[in-house]
């Protein structure tokens, strides 16, 4: 990844306190003040997670409810209208109205749940117990996120990606019950983020500019599954196959940026293409400690499913590769 010229760069300027908004910097008061809930309203009362737990990057747990960081109103407003509302809305139409949406609002989304999380984490201590203690993140580590922080400015600059920095596929489900309906997982420094809503799926590398949705899309049996309807366990699979596939990938994205220095504005961030072989070598044992706990909940273990001939347990795929209906 490049370095962008910090003193055109945005977050050069944060705080990154409770007194200044997360995605623009600006000072707050009484006037402008809102608090932005990383895991919207919408979706906590949707899928009843307002007193449900997820698990930070120190391994504690932290309720739904309680993901909140500062933002200004005009940001809050923003994001409210052009990814909060549009994504609501597919998410309520099932996945026949969820493929129809434009694939940046997506991808803005779900950068912001998985920067806002990070941007929490510099609030909460590492040790509850400890006063003393250092944040579960700090401020320095967030700054190196700062290509994020400009893919989430883009929501409020109006700037465009002239190649999308992102693999995003979406894939259809069939729920069995209540359970099935919502599940999420993501890895900030992988820059993967997989989430499970009614009957959409969908998984997605933030930052690869795009080269795994392209290795996807280039194989005729990877590309059908797009086209299948899979229970969740078929999908877990599939998040374990993509996060190794990121664990793999040993290509760093390039990106550039066109600033509009008069106005202290993000114009264009060009996400340069990645070509040729990109991958470290496939380790079918390696794999099958990913794909153990991606199934944790169904009760499967590694040596449920890794045979020492390299044989591995599928729920995607018969022994003759098709798909297992």
């Amino acid at each position: 990844m490049n370095l962008v010229d910090y003193e055109k760069n945005p977050i050069d300027n944060m705080t990154f306190t409770n007194d200044r908004c997360f995605l623009c910097g600006e000072e707050l008061n009484d006037e402008n003040k809102t608090v932005e809930h990383v895991y919207p309203k919408w979706l906590q009362n949707k899928f009843d997670l307002w007193n449900q737990e997820l698990i930070l990057l120190n391994g504690t747990m932290i309720k739904y409810r309680q993901l909140t960081i500062p933002c200004c109103e005009n940001c809050n407003s923003i994001m409210s209208s052009e990814i909060e509302k549009p994504i609501e809305n597919a998410v309520s139409g099932g996945y026949e109205e969820f493929i129809k949406l434009d694939r940046k609002i997506i991808f803005q989304w779900l950068n912001k749940l998985a920067y806002g999380i990070l941007y929490k984490e510099l609030s909460l201590k590492a040790d509850i117990k400890n006063p003393e203690s250092k944040p579960i993140y700090s401020k320095e580590n967030l700054k190196n996120h700062y290509m994020q922080h400009l893919f989430l400015k883009t929501i409020i600059d109006k700037s465009e990606f002239i190649h999308n920095p992102w693999s995003i596929l979406i894939f259809k489900i069939k729920p069995s019950n209540e359970q099935d309906l919502y599940w999420a997982h993501d890895n900030p420094i992988f820059k993967t983020f997989f989430i499970r809503m009614n009957d959409i799926g969908i998984i997605s590398n933030l930052m690869d500019n795009g080269y795994q949705e392209e290795f996807y899309k280039n194989f005729s049996e990877r590309r059908s599954l797009l086209q299948k309807e899979m229970i969740p366990i078929q999908f877990a699979e599939l998040c374990a196959e993509f996060f190794y596939k990121t664990l793999l990938f040993k290509r760093d994205p390039f990106f550039k940026t066109d600033f509009n220095i008069e106005e202290k504005s993000l114009k264009n961030i060009i996400s340069q293409p990645i070509y040729g072989e990109a991958f470290n070598e496939w380790i079918p044992e390696n794999y099958a400690h990913i794909l153990a706990f991606y199934w944790q909940d169904w009760g499967y273990t590694f040596d449920d499913i890794y045979e020492k001939n390299g044989g591995l347990l599928s729920s995607l795929r018969k022994v003759d590769g098709t798909f297992k209906v």
